[in-house]
């Protein structure tokens, strides 16, 4: 290899060092895990990142949208159950209107969930009227209809329990596909009323969700918050065409991953090249 093709080898690598540092710490990826008030469609993006939750008292209906706001909404919904036997408990809350745009979440950031439920009741196995039939809260996110985070709480009591759930943003959780894959929370519990005694009478069982809603403070406000990219960042991943109505060819790329092929097409280029003979210039 000649000094020209040396020089042009050294040159491209170099800027395929260059953009992928750039690319892996590109300071146009945005994502925050503060709430806020939401967009007036429902939708997600960078700045509304937070998943409310609205529902009834009877707990029948349950709902969620990227916005803090509904008239029809309770502020508190409940279910509960004298007797024997056992309440199996399932409330799903999908996001409505349906998500209708492709988002990204950022790697390695975290996913915060917040709520406040009121138990009643007995759900811990060997424990009163409980025998292997009981089972504790579990909360899952939903990705369509696949749970792609679930964790079960093993430690609450009665009365009011404040949720705090931190899940880190997996390969599994990045992506969200606009026109499939509705996002949603679902709560799942079984729980039995206690029995009296002499001195004490026995509880029904119960299981409560505080929503949001205005009437409610701060710390009682359902909610999920996402670390949701920017347009900038998804196109950088997805390779453009992104947020409003799906990604390339190369959305499984890493970001600038077509760039560093392209550069390093050319850096191969060179290091091929045939030099000419001193005869030849």
């Amino acid at each position: 290899m000649d000094r020209r093709g040396l020089t042009v080898t050294v040159i491209a690598l170099m800027m395929v060092v260059m953009l992928t540092s750039s690319t892996t710490a590109s300071p146009g990826i945005e994502a925050g895990i503060m709430q806020s008030p939401g967009s007036a469609d429902g939708q997600p993006d960078a700045e509304n990142n937070t998943l409310y939750v609205f529902g009834n008292a009877q707990l029948t209906n349950c709902f969620s949208k990227f916005n803090n706001t509904d008239a029809e909404s309770a502020n508190y919904g409940e279910e509960s159950q004298g007797g024997s036997s056992l309440m199996d408990v399932k409330v799903t809350c999908r996001m409505d209107p349906s998500l209708g745009q492709n988002i990204a979440l950022k790697e390695g950031e975290m996913i915060n969930v917040r709520f406040v439920i009121e138990l009643g009741g007995a759900w811990t196995n060997g424990q009163d009227t409980c025998n292997g039939d009981c089972e504790n809260l579990n909360i899952s996110i939903l990705k369509a209809n696949n749970a792609v985070a679930i964790k079960e709480f093993d430690s609450l009591g009665d009365g009011e329990n404040f949720i705090s759930w931190d899940i880190p943003v997996d390969e599994e959780l990045i992506y969200w596909n606009g026109s499939t894959e509705n996002i949603g929370v679902e709560f799942t519990m079984k729980l039995k009323a206690t029995e009296g005694n002499f001195f004490f009478s026995g509880d029904d069982a119960l299981f409560g969700l505080y929503f949001s809603h205005p009437e409610n403070s701060q710390e009682y406000n359902a909610s999920v918050t996402f670390p949701i990219l920017n347009q900038t960042a998804f196109d950088d991943i997805t390779g453009g065409g992104g947020g409003g109505g799906g990604g390339g060819d190369d959305s499984g790329m890493l970001p600038g991953f077509t760039s560093i092929i392209g550069v390093g097409g050319l850096a191969a280029a060179a290091l091929l090249r045939p030099s000419k003979s001193e005869d030849e210039e």
